[in-house]
């Protein structure tokens, strides 16, 4: 049995050219390179999957032209002041197989107060061809001391469309390289850009997962294939039998959701997210800013806006209560809906 390289990895960016989107940040960087103008820290953060560690070992192979390879340390499993006194003493010996040696301390929010400190002096105080790249998703955590000293680039969320297109170049590679026949709906690649929320790694992993389980891919398949069980077209059901006042109905679903073996939990941000799609579409009339597909949003009416909104404001309150018995207070809900 062969194991497949995940997409995510095969795809995985090796030059600035094949980074969606971050312009502002591949420019600078390439003009400090061209003008021999480096800093010695650089800190990159943004959320997941928008290309900080991938770019990190981008800028350390431009900066030494190909040679050696960047030293990476993932600070959650290395975060205490024995870790990062180790990189101290290591990174006062000049690289044997590069012009600079690279450092790229990943998840560097993890590292503890103490192993802070212990980095506060080195930063100070950098060797020449020492450069540090930090990445976080948590800037927040970060010792402002810390923040001071280094040179920040903010990440931002890959756009639909940007993840879109990388998708295209996925699949039609996959089809040239390996002979696949992958179709695909746009409406298709959209839903998978959209659950994606900006993160370029979750959206081909989710395009991975979708072609294991068809390479037809269609709408219908992926939301089948992300739905873990309760799909949008679910929720549309259950939506339509409150509004219809069908108390016996709508209770018998959210029971058939529950013997299914469903989160209530998970059901319930999920289906307050779906009313607020709706709402969404209804007050901005466009998909742009929703998650659901298209199909599902058409089939609300302007005359339903109001009683979403109302809907909204009680689901909210559920979310916000503490969480007893989440089937039971959907049931009263459900119950207060319909009379």
């Amino acid at each position: 049995m062969n194991i497949m390289q995940p997409l995510a990895n095969k795809y995985r960016p090796k030059t600035f050219d094949d980074v969606s989107e971050q312009s502002a940040i591949k420019q600078i960087i390439e003009n400090q390179i061209a003008n021999d103008d480096l800093r010695n820290a650089y800190l990159f953060c943004g959320g997941a999957g928008t290309g900080k560690t991938t770019c990190a070992r981008i800028v350390a192979n431009m900066i030494n032209n190909g040679e050696g390879k960047p030293i990476e340390l993932d600070a959650a499993s290395n975060n205490s002041v024995d870790d990062v006194r180790r990189i101290i003493t290591d990174s006062k010996f000049k690289s044997m197989d590069s012009k600079y040696k690279v450092y790229i301390i990943d998840e560097c929010h993890s590292l503890s107060n103490s192993a802070w400190q212990a980095f506060l002096k080195l930063l100070e105080e950098p060797s020449k061809y020492t450069i540090f790249i930090f990445c976080t998703t948590d800037p927040q955590k970060i010792p402002g001391t810390i923040l001071s000293r280094t040179q920040r680039y903010n990440f931002q969320r890959i756009s639909t469309n940007g993840i879109i297109t990388r998708l295209k170049y996925i699949i039609s590679n996959e089809n040239k390289e390996n002979g696949q026949d992958i179709t695909f709906e746009e409406e298709a690649l959209i839903y998978i850009a959209k659950s994606a929320s900006g993160g370029m790694r979750d959206a081909i992993t989710t395009l991975d997962k979708c072609l294991s389980f068809s390479k037809n891919l269609t709408l219908a398949n992926v939301v089948d294939v992300l739905s873990n069980g309760i799909t949008v077209y679910d929720f549309e059901e259950f939506t339509h039998t409150i509004m219809k006042k069908d108390n016996v109905g709508a209770i018998e679903l959210l029971n058939k959701y529950y013997m299914s073996g469903t989160d209530m939990n998970l059901f319930l941000n999920n289906y307050f997210d779906f009313l607020l799609d709706i709402q969404k579409f209804l007050m901005l009339h466009t998909s742009k800013f929703c998650s659901s597909p298209l199909d599902v949003l058409e089939k609300f009416t302007c005359e339903d806006s109001e009683t979403i909104r109302m809907y909204l404001q009680k689901l909210f309150g559920i979310l916000s209560s503490p969480k007893r018995n989440v089937k039971s207070m959907m049931e009263a809900w459900v119950i207060e809906r319909c009379y």
